[in-house]
């Protein structure tokens, strides 16, 4: 399933390690709050587990959103970041505004 996950953490070292296990989950940084791929759920079990040991007492937020492909396909999607990922692309009617 198409894993989503988007968070708010203003503290640079616990935002830091929480990018870098998404992208130790082979996740794409898609945007500069969020990461997406695809994840069987014992792995995104196991990334959910993970980052709420990091965030554990700390401010901030992380969601974790699931889809399936044709969900995922439906995204629209306005503009792009320079710097970031390509979104993964699995098909469907994406609407695109550059």
């Amino acid at each position: 399933m198409m894993t989503l996950v988007v968070y708010d953490i203003s503290d640079d070292r616990v935002r830091r390690a929480v990018e870098r296990r998404c992208k130790d989950y082979g996740l794409r940084h898609i945007q500069r709050s969020a990461f997406a791929g695809i994840l069987p759920k014992s792995q995104r079990l196991s990334l959910f587990y993970e980052l709420s040991e990091i965030m554990r007492g700390r401010e901030g937020a992380v969601r974790i959103y699931v889809m399936d492909r044709r969900l995922y396909g439906m995204t629209m999607r306005i503009g792009r970041v320079e710097g970031f990922d390509p979104d993964p692309d699995y098909g469907g009617p994406g609407y695109v505004v550059v």
